[in-house]
């Protein structure tokens, strides 16, 4: 199965129900949205709302019980793994950084010039940091040590940019930045991927601003 024309990617919700892997009662009920290019979309609620279940399934990695999902007009479930992975990607709260270099934790995105790999530093307000570190080729122990929290999360933000999805999932992005970092890196974000359609589960007022809209899980 091929990917749909560069850019042309949307994802369109019908009448989704999502129970927790392993639970019965729906979290979430009769969902239905849509996400265009270009377009932001923030997935607000309280913790256990379905924010973080519903990325999954959107994802292609948590079985809906009713309802559809379409990426480009398609069912997910008739996408096969590599032209899906090919076109969306999913950044969760906790992102696995292996010891390395910089650049070879950016690389785990394919292929990619250096320019590149310090635009998407840039992008994500981390170029200063690893340029104090020693550049691209500074060294990181396992799990990103080396790095703060954040620095570790943003570098994992860096390396999903530079796949260049169609459709960027995340799961609260600027956790642990202060709100102009968290406003800058998602500015960062729009300008490195301009027609990518995103969609994040969102608690902090930095990442609802940023959204063209809302949708509230209760």
């Amino acid at each position: 199965t091929s990917p749909p024309a560069e850019g042309a990617i949307n994802l369109d919700v019908q009448g989704l129900t999502l129970t927790r892997p392993g639970g019965q009662a729906p979290i979430i009920a009769g969902l239905s949205f849509s996400l265009h290019p270009g377009q932001t979309v923030a997935l607000t609620g309280a913790s256990g709302a379905g924010k973080s279940t519903l990325l999954l399934a959107l994802a292609g990695l948590h079985q809906p019980t009713t309802g559809h999902i379409l990426l480009g007009g398609r069912p997910i479930a008739d996408w096969s793994e590599p032209a899906l992975r090919a076109v969306l990607t999913l950044l969760p709260q906790r992102s696995a950084l292996m010891a390395g270099t910089v650049a070879e934790a950016l690389a785990l995105s394919g292929p990619t010039q250096e320019a590149e790999l310090w635009e998407a530093l840039r992008a994500v307000q981390l170029d200063a940091v690893v340029i104090a570190k020693g550049g691209l080729s500074a060294r990181l122990g396992p799990k990103g040590t080396g790095l703060s929290g954040g620095e570790a999360r943003r570098l994992a933000l860096a390396r999903a940019l530079l796949r260049r999805p169609r459709l960027l999932l995340l799961d609260e992005p600027t956790e642990g930045l202060d709100d102009p970092t968290a406003r800058a890196v998602l500015a960062g974000l729009r300008s490195f991927l301009p027609m990518a359609a995103i969609l994040m589960a969102a608690h902090r007022p930095a990442e609802i601003d940023f959204a063209d809209q809302i949708i509230r899980l209760k």
